[in-house]
């Protein structure tokens, strides 16, 4: 059997008002909190009063930063980081999707550093941050499992990750947030939680506990295929797509994600496709680079009660709301681009990635 390193340092409560029951595990963080989210969300499902009731029950202090847009860029990171360090901010919360608790990631790194540049985000793994309180209202980005945070970078036309390994202090999932989502981003942030178990399973840096982990997620996920289908989602399904996307988090946390997300990224800068929607559109075409026949790709199908790659394709169709075009001078650019990132191409295991892989994916994905 190999020999492989696992570590998971996230401490998460998991159930309905766990925030509530747990409160107390916010009590050593600090006295002041930056709450990090988006404009209405977090208001809208509950998810922030029950955040500041329980800090206050703490006596915490706290302030609302609810700036966090869609794909956060730098600047809207600097600017709250400022406010943060204005407002002797000790720690942060992060309640939504993977937007806000990855801006409170990033956050957490500038305010510990007030006198260092932003590029200090890309440049220094051994920075120091404040500790993070993760609240997904989604189930999707597994942040709160975790020590990744991706920022939209306006001059390079992408997204990419801080360098820091900013795992949350305290995660709190509760499925009851999950509730006033709509079926598009229901779907589509459920796909993305696919797609980082899928990634995961087959990495070059997989190893036997991710695997196992993995597997696990899928068959939470398998059980969510109806509901995705229907778009009729019960509390049950919410809570194992909840789970689905934290193990999903947990084993890219030991992997990072592979191709998918490289490509994916490119779709969601330059055309707007949501994130968990644009690695699912690439998905099955990355899937077939491993050849139909492949253990672990037969494996992974099988789990998730699916025959071939042509079902899996056809499930992504079905789940989402694709209506996006695409031109082959889109798939050259697109290409190119992804031979920027050599370390996500080095995390397929078969072979070394070239440039007519990369366009082999998109153009029978896209076209």
């Amino acid at each position: 059997m190999q020999t492989f390193r696992y570590f998971m340092p996230a401490n998460a409560y998991f159930g309905r008002d766990c925030v509530k029951l747990h409160k107390e595990a916010m009590q050593h963080l600090g006295k002041k909190a930056m709450i990090v989210t988006g404009r209405t969300s977090a208001k809208k499902n509950g998810a922030q009063k029950d955040v500041t009731d329980a800090l206050a029950d703490l006596g915490i202090a706290w302030i609302v930063f609810d700036e966090v847009g869609e794909n956060p860029d730098l600047e809207t990171i600097v600017r709250a980081s400022r406010i943060a360090v204005e407002q002797n901010v000790d720690f942060l919360v992060g309640i939504g999707g993977g937007s806000p608790m990855d801006a409170a990631k990033a956050i957490a790194v500038l305010t510990a550093n007030p006198d260092a540049t932003p590029q200090i985000l890309f440049t220094e793994p051994k920075a120091a941050y404040l500790p993070v309180v993760e609240v997904p209202t989604t189930a999707g980005t597994g942040s709160e499992a975790t020590q990744y945070a991706i920022l939209t970078l306006h001059e390079k036309r992408t997204k990419n990750g801080i360098v820091q390994p900013v795992f949350a202090a305290v995660s709190y999932l509760d499925a009851k947030y999950m509730q006033t989502l709509s079926p598009v981003v229901t779907n589509n942030t459920a796909v993305d939680a696919l797609s980082h178990l899928v990634e995961s399973y087959l990495n070059t840096n997989s190893n036997t506990m991710s695997e196992q982990m993995a597997e696990i997620g899928f068959s939470y996920w398998k059980d969510c295929i109806p509901a995705l289908k229907s778009r009729c989602y019960t509390e049950e399904v919410r809570e194992k797509l909840m789970l689905a996307s934290f193990l999903g988090g947990v084993v890219i946390a030991q992997t990072s994600t592979s191709l998918p997300h490289a490509m994916g990224y490119l779709l969601t800068y330059e055309k707007g496709v949501p994130h968990g929607r644009a690695n699912g559109m690439v998905m099955q075409g990355y899937l077939e680079l491993f050849g139909k026949e492949h253990q672990k790709v037969c494996r992974l199908l099988d789990c998730l009660g699916l025959e071939s790659t042509e079902a899996f394709g056809a499930l992504m169709q079905e789940i989402l709301d694709i209506a996006e075009t695409f031109t082959k001078e889109d798939i050259l650019y697109y290409t190119e681009r992804v031979l920027e990132n050599p370390k996500k191409m080095k995390t397929f295991p078969l072979f070394a990635v070239q440039q007519k892989d990369i366009y082999e994916v998109y153009a029978k994905s896209l076209l």
